[in-house]
């Protein structure tokens, strides 16, 4: 008997088993999530081949606890992925040339190799989208020409210091539709010509969205109420990519694992969440406000599943960041914050501004079992709170 497609069916029961079976490819096992930012193209001995590429940060990685790769190809608009609607991250931070030519003419891209690597090696695989990335308020090499031309849509313009979110005058202010819009060209170009498992929303790179929040006045409904209505066009979009290609494409976000602080910056993660349109949650970056019980207790109320962020941003990192050796006291606080999450019942753990794959942390924090019997030390940790938002200390809840 010939099975039906999904445009055979009644458009009820297509919508059922289109969900069952994105409900299904969300609910995978993901010991660890490894997030890497992209800098493998330009690191180490990279001479624009694909194995270069993948021995800096990811080849290494086959056989460890890593069941999923979230890979971000630049900062908003500048990107090493080929996208007729983006620009090319062509320099350093510093200024000097990348490598990112090289790979270009042999015929594929950064972004390629990595979804190949994991196709083969059946590791899960999303592209992750820094909402408001930053970095060029300080690093003139990373302004794009977009936002050069549309100094209107920044929060202001260089050398500006605001009361609170302090230089980065380059934030894009998100009530402006002209964002909006292009973030979700952006997104929908990814999910149309690669083939990735799923988008990630990073709205903790970096993590402030509408000009209230750089002055200290309240953010309101209304900006939420925008930010719902663009993570909604976003499933939408992803759910209609998926259709096509007879395979869901899922969405994750990386937000603020407190409520109160994600609504106090315009996202509204009950409602993302009543309404369906987040497939995984990752909480935590520069800051952890409550008990993961907490954040854990939300997702798991509607069926998502969620992951516990440690970051180099909020806990100890080794310096440089591919550096091999890493202190015991280092691992040690890191064990500990994975074993604290898993005990809180998170799905997973995941990993930011942590590269080495030859790190042993990659083959120990998906293991809640092992964690138990090595040395670890736990000890709560806010990390920096009040730097991004007028007294938002007071979201803090750890013991």
């Amino acid at each position: 008997m010939l099975r039906r497609s999904f445009l055979e069916m009644p458009l009820a029961a297509a919508d059922a088993a289109w969900k069952t079976k994105r409900k299904r490819a969300a609910g995978r096992r993901r010991r660890m999530i490894y997030n890497n930012d992209g800098g493998d193209f330009y690191l180490g001995k990279n001479d624009g081949t694909a194995e270069a590429l993948l021995a800096n940060r990811t080849t290494p990685l086959v056989g460890s606890q890593v069941d999923s790769i979230f890979y971000c190809t630049g900062g908003f608009n500048l990107y090493t992925h080929r996208s007729p609607d983006t620009e090319f991250w062509m320099l350093y931070e510093r200024g000097e040339k990348t490598l990112l030519p090289e790979i270009l003419a042999r015929g594929t891209d950064p972004l390629s190799i990595i979804t190949g690597f994991c196709r083969k090696h059946s590791i899960e695989v999303f592209w992750t989208m820094r909402m408001n990335d930053t970095h060029d308020s300080y690093l003139p090499p990373l302004l794009t020409k977009w936002k050069q031309e549309r100094p209107h849509l920044m929060m202001g313009k260089k050398g500006d210091t605001f009361p609170h979110v302090g230089t980065r005058w380059s934030t894009l202010d998100w009530e402006q539709e002209e964002v909006r819009e292009k973030a979700f060209r952006i997104l929908r170009d990814v999910a149309e010509h690669y083939d990735v498992d799923g988008l990630e929303l990073d709205f903790f790179r970096h993590p402030a969205y509408f000009r209230p929040q750089f002055t200290g006045d309240p953010v309101t409904q209304r900006h939420c109420d925008l930010m719902t209505a663009f993570v909604a066009r976003v499933r939408e979009m992803a759910d209609s990519v998926g259709r096509r290609k007879n395979k869901p494409l899922l969405l994750s976000v990386r937000v603020p694992d407190s409520v109160g602080y994600a609504r106090a910056i315009g996202l509204d993660l009950p409602a993302w969440l009543q309404q369906g349109l987040v497939d995984v949650m990752v909480g935590s970056c520069y800051f952890h406000l409550e008990p993961w019980e907490n954040f854990v207790a939300l997702g798991h109320k509607y069926g998502v599943q969620v992951y516990a962020c440690l970051s180099g941003s909020r806990l100890p990192d080794p310096t440089p960041a591919e550096e091999l050796y890493v202190t015991q006291a280092n691992l040690e606080v890191w064990r500990g914050e994975g074993l604290a999450a898993w005990k809180a019942g998170v799905d997973g753990i995941y990993t930011f501004n942590r590269f080495n794959p030859r790190d042993p942390l990659f083959r120990e924090l998906g293991d809640p079992a092992m964690l138990e019997k090595l040395p670890h030390v736990y000890k709560p940790n806010p990390g920096k709170v009040g730097r991004w938002l007028k007294d938002g200390e007071r979201f803090v809840k750890l013991v």
